[in-house]
């Protein structure tokens, strides 16, 4: 109880974080570009008191800051690769394909306007995000794409310039943040754009050619071999210069219904009649010819919604009512380069690379790119799926023996209709686009942080999402659930976002779903699992066994991964028991209680006591692994180890909210630091030195004993060695992980982005910071890898300041000799988020070998499911 209010009171302190709105959800303008003076805020940037040593409690600030002025740094937008994953891991066979599209959209936008190839031709794999940069040929343009997922879905209202095949050459292919351009096989120059709900294209046709387009209502990148008329509409008229109706979307990833998706569309060229026909959801488009000799320029634009032809409509005569291709580009560059500025590398800024060696200007420029892309990606997902009214399709689902191969009927839900108690300003975009396992790791905090508003929408729209299906979903495209990963996720993004600074949504409501997937529909009674219309929260199976015996048992899921769904429910009890705490109601005193408790749950399936005939993972003799509902333990559990998508190797690492005990159960600091230096294959005896680990050593893959970075649960592990007490060999291996498995080429993303989730480590690592544990208020420290940042956080009204006294990265300096947090030494590698959460000034001094900053058992970082985290360290001092 203590720890508890103690928690709640940290938290109110931290409602500052949350500010302004940001610039998506408007007509999009150029507004923001240039000079931004932000409002003054309560709690700011760098001024007020003194903070204490971290050998020494600390309390958060209660400052009140003069305001702040950003002055945007101009051109950010050359410094983004959109080809950066839409490849194969340069790191090899091992990793998963970025699964990125080069399309053309706003930060959060419902449109993304680019190009569908072949890739895999499976469900799965490579292009399942609509592009496959190993292709030659575009089957062809849409709407939607969902940015790096591991399942094919989205790819809406095919457009086919001139009809039939499009082949396409990388010579003739460029991009920018907004803009995508490619001349095809048949001669035809496709340039395209986007507002937030709109596309807008212009197609410039030889001379020799009558120009033509074929819109295509059967086809999407989930069902590239079309579904049955049936099921979408299209209209042409020639007069009005009008194409519209509806397609449709397929179910992505073990999903059961389709998604309507309406189009409204207008050229600004005359349709000839007589060269377009219109049958079986296709329209065959021809237009006039322009003048004899010349191309004929033809420019579209389209508006799309998931509620009706209306809606699409006035979406697009909203957000685009003119005529001007380039207006529209030009307007996106400026709006993302206001969005970039959000992270202001010095190294960025005009005329700061000018004196480095050519050598050393590319590596910079490749460095920065890296970093500038990263950002990019975090800003693709979710996305906006409300129109400019706040309309959008329900979740509600009436009947659940609806076929899966229809898009049923739903109702259309309003914004309004789930406004957040007191605050008439919140939630006003409902968005779309959830990958949250993925995503609860890493980049939901990052969002919080810096867009405080647009993230309080996004977890409002979970919060509207469950009321409408019966429980929070697990993985949201359009209006509809899926599980592809096994547990239950968005707790822990909600728990996330909330400890970080997004807190404007109806708690209350999010309370009460909270509780659901924490003790069933009926606590106190018998287990009843919730579910998201067909989706239960979790395996019906699977969550009584846990609630009643602690674990996950392989016989009583056997096509399941008992080993990393017994931890999925673990660390999702571990956030909504803190964000129960963090809400500070007293009747939820015994709830925080139980949930820490059970967040202890991972110690049920540790053996400590392995046989060495085992060979368990090359000879360790504790570790986790599954056990069968007899208490028996499962060494070969067939469902990969009883691990998804990763191994127990991996998967220990996950145990982050308890790595000081998980330590001990391994034999002590010194064997945790042995099991993770061989997890990133460094010398045995010389960590600090020998060879460096190869990409693939690093990116092991699904059934590898070596990290494996292209998937989430290891996105946290370079961080475990500040409880080991050796925080200089997260030093150590951190700027190894970013230089050996990311790059800046098609292929340089480890793995499937995830709308985001593996970006959002890239910009973690560089900044020094880690939210390692989702739901606690703090972040691991480890060395900046720039030697000046400027983060603006809470919708920039305040301004973290992280600087060092050399480039860790282009220089290899990658050791912290000293710290200090605004001119006062900290010694500790745990950074309460209260310290940083009006903004300040993080100051490091670097080294080229190792130092003994934050080391030793003295400074360890505070640990354990029920640990104060708003402290810097697991002893402090009086």
């Amino acid at each position: 109880m203590k720890n508890l209010l103690r928690l709640a009171v940290v938290m109110a302190g931290m409602a500052t974080l949350a500010g302004c709105g940001g610039d998506v959800g408007s007509t999009q303008t150029a507004a923001h570009s240039g000079t931004t003076t932000d409002n003054p805020v309560t709690g700011g940037a760098g001024s007020g008191s003194a903070t204490p040593s971290a050998s020494t409690p600390t309390t958060p600030a209660t400052n009140t800051p003069t305001a702040v002025t950003r002055t945007d740094i101009a051109g950010l937008t050359k410094f983004v690769n959109v080809f950066i994953g839409t490849d194969t891991p340069d790191t090899g066979l091992y990793g998963y394909p970025g699964n990125l599209n080069p399309a053309a959209e706003t930060p959060f936008g419902m449109v993304s306007f680019g190009p569908d190839t072949p890739g895999s031709g499976s469900p799965y794999g490579e292009g399942s995000g609509g592009y496959f940069y190993g292709d030659t040929s575009i089957d062809f343009f849409s709407l939607t794409h969902l940015q790096g997922p591991g399942c094919r879905g989205q790819g809406a209202v095919a457009m086919i310039p001139g009809g039939g095949s499009l082949t396409f050459s990388h010579k003739d292919e460029s991009a920018l943040p907004g803009y995508y351009k490619v001349k095809t096989g048949n001669g035809i120059v496709n340039e395209l754009t986007a507002t937030t709900r709109t596309g807008m294209a212009r197609l410039t046709f030889p001379a020799s050619m009558s120009p033509s387009l074929v819109v295509n209502a059967l086809i999407s990148n989930g069902m590239k071999s079309g579904v049955s008329p049936k099921l979408v509409n299209i209209a042409v008229d020639a007069q009005a210069g009008v194409v519209s109706g509806q397609t449709v979307v397929g179910a992505f990833c073990g999903g059961t219904w389709y998604k309507p998706v309406y189009f409204y569309m207008l050229f600004d060229t005359a349709i000839n009649p007589k060269t377009t026909k219109v049958a079986n959801g296709v329209a065959n488009i021809g237009f006039a010819q322009g003048a004899a000799g010349s191309p004929t320029v033809v420019q579209l634009k389209v508006g799309i919604s998931s509620v009706s032809v209306a809606n699409a409509k006035l979406n697009l005569t909203t957000e685009n009512p003119n005529w001007s291709f380039d207006t529209v580009q030009q307007n996106q560059q400026a709006i993302w380069n206001h969005r970039l500025n959000t992270v202001q590398l010095d190294l960025a800024a005009p005329g700061a690379m000018d004196n480095l060696s050519s050598s050393q200007l590319q590596t910079a420029t490749n460095y920065v790119t890296e970093f500038y892309t990263a950002l990019y990606h975090t800003l693709t997902g979710p996305t906006v799926y409300s129109d400019v009214n706040g309309d959008y399709r329900s979740m509600q689902q009436a009947n659940l023996s609806a076929p899966g191969n229809t898009a049923p009927t739903r109702p259309t839900a309003n914004v309004s209709q789930y406004a957040v108690p007191g605050n008439a300003a919140a939630y006003k975009t409902h968005y779309s686009g959830f990958s949250l396992w993925d995503t609860y790791r890493s980049e939901t905090q990052l969002q919080a942080l810096l867009f405080p508003s647009e993230v309080s929408d996004m977890m409002q729209s979970l919060v509207a999402d469950a009321s409408q299906c019966g429980a929070f979903p697990h993985w949201v495209d359009g209006s509809d659930d899926t599980t592809p990963m096994e547990g239950d996720h968005a707790p822990n993004a909600i728990a996330g976002a909330y400890i970080f600074g997004a807190r404007s949504f109806d708690t209350a409501t999010a309370r009460k779903y909270m509780l659901q997937s924490a003790f069933g529909k009926t606590p106190g009674g018998t287990y009843t699992v919730g579910a998201c219309n067909d989706k239960s929260s979790v395996v019906p199976a699977a969550g009584s066994f846990y609630l009643k015996n602690g674990y996950v048992a392989t016989d009583i899921v056997p096509n399941n991964h008992s080993g990393s769904m017994t931890l999925e429910f673990m660390t999702t009890d571990e956030s909504i028991g803190n964000f129960l705490a963090a809400l500070g109601n007293t009747q939820d005193a015994s709830n925080v209680t139980a949930l820490h408790k059970r967040a202890g749950n991972w110690a049920n399936i540790f053996d400590t006591s392995i046989p060495a005939s085992q060979n368990y993972f090359g000879g360790v003799t504790a570790a986790l692994v599954p056990k069968n509902s007899s208490g028996q333990w499962v060494f070969n559990d067939p469902n990969n180890g009883g691990f998804h998508e990763s191994t127990e190797p991996n998967y220990l690492w996950t145990v982050r909210h308890d790595y000081t005990a998980l330590n001990a159960k391994l034999g002590g600091n010194a064997t945790a630091i042995a099991q993770l230096n061989a997890l990133f294959g460094l010398d045995a005896t010389n960590p600090y030195g020998g060879a460096l680990p190869s990409g693939p050593t690093l990116n092991s893959g699904e059934g590898g004993s070596t990290l494996y970075i292209g998937n989430e649960p290891s996105l946290q592990t370079p961080w475990a060695y500040n409880w080991t007490g050796t925080p200089q060999l997260a030093q150590r291996v951190i700027p190894i992980v970013l230089t050996q498995t990311f790059n800046n080429d098609p292929g340089g993303l480890p793995g499937n982005d995830d709308l985001g989730a593996t970006s959002g480590f890239y910009l973690w690592a560089s900044l020094g910071l880690y939210p390692v544990i989702p739901s606690a208020p703090g972040l691991a420290m480890s060395t900046p890898q720039f030697k000046g940042m400027t983060v603006w956080l809470g919708d920039g009204t305040k301004k973290l300041r992280i600087e060092a006294d050399d480039e860790a990265l282009l220089n290899n300096k990658p050791y912290i000799k000293s710290v200090q947090l605004n001119g006062k030494t900290w010694t500790g590698s745990w950074l309460p988020l209260a310290e940083i959460a009006n903004g300040g000034t993080l100051t490091y001094t670097l080294s080229a070998t190792p130092t003994d900053w934050a080391s030793g058992t003295a400074l360890l970082p505070p640990s354990g499911p029920a640990a104060d985290y708003t402290k810097p360290l697991a002893t402090p001092t009086p």
